[in-house]
């Protein structure tokens, strides 16, 4: 019985040792935007469009609930450049 009792004490301190090893805070994310010009061919007509990172449509975010975002934004264009969510 008191082998039991160890056993059982020892696993205890195990398993806290693990628990308070879990990192749980918010995770952040980083991401960097070049805003610039570009040809675009949406309904297969050549257009100026503006393109995140070269891409139309702008690049995906990957996120869950509660994660940190960063995102640098650097506007290449000749006028100021407005971004909402």
């Amino acid at each position: 019985m008191r082998d039991l009792k160890t056993v059982f004490s020892l696993f205890i301190l195990v398993v806290s040792l693990f628990v308070n090893g879990i990192n749980g805070e918010n995770p952040y994310r980083f991401y960097t935007w070049k805003i610039t010009y570009g040809d675009i061919y949406p309904l297969g007509v050549k257009q100026q469009g503006i393109l995140i990172n070269g891409q139309f449509p702008g690049p995906q975010i990957d996120c869950v609930t509660n994660d940190n975002l960063i995102v640098s934004v650097y506007n290449y264009l000749n006028e100021p450049f407005l971004l909402s969510w």
